[in-house]
């Protein structure tokens, strides 16, 4: 079943986020609640069972970004589709809010995920130095219809990394 998040569903999106990413690079609980809080800011979940498979987190960056803060499958139930679903129904909900490009980051040592975003038509645009932390890079990764995607993902990258201008959150950084 897809739906939204709610608020009571934090501590299992928290659990989920652990499981996915490593210590230093998940998020805590402060930080995903803040996520939620953004402005604009969509959460899917997937469940099963009674069970959370996955959830896809972002949220608009004007002018016209959709920001994704994370994509996560629980290892059960990964190559399944459901990471494909989870981050298209996102996208597809920002843009309806208007963004027209899609950005997110990436471990430069996570080829399986770097794989699947290429094949859900995103592009490397940029090499992010220490995003996870001291010398872990990050690739930015874009994917847009046409048009001008680096430089206008690298302006809206700079706005939110000044202290993102009217907004009040910066680039989600996994150890912010």
């Amino acid at each position: 079943m897809l739906r939204d998040a709610q608020p009571s569903d934090l501590p299992r999106l928290w659990e989920l986020d652990r499981i996915c990413f490593e210590p230093g690079i998940a998020y805590s609980q402060a930080q995903i609640r803040r996520f939620l809080a953004a402005p604009g800011a969509e959460c899917l979940l997937m469940e099963r069972g009674g069970e959370l498979a996955g959830f896809a987190l972002g949220y608009p960056d004007p002018p016209d970004v959709a920001r994704v803060i994370t994509l996560d499958v629980h290892p059960s139930a990964r190559r399944e589709g459901l990471g494909r679903r989870l981050l298209e129904s996102l996208l597809a909900r920002l843009a309806d809010a208007g963004a027209s490009l899609a950005a997110l980051e990436v471990d430069v040592r996570n080829t399986g995920a770097i794989a699947f975003y290429r094949s859900l038509g995103f592009r490397t645009t940029a090499r992010i130095r220490s995003y996870y932390g001291e010398g872990l890079d990050a690739w930015e990764m874009v994917r847009e219809p046409a048009g001008r995607a680096a430089s206008r993902v690298r302006r809206s990258r700079e706005a939110s990394d000044a202290g993102g201008g009217d907004r009040g959150i910066r680039r989600p950084r996994r150890e912010d």
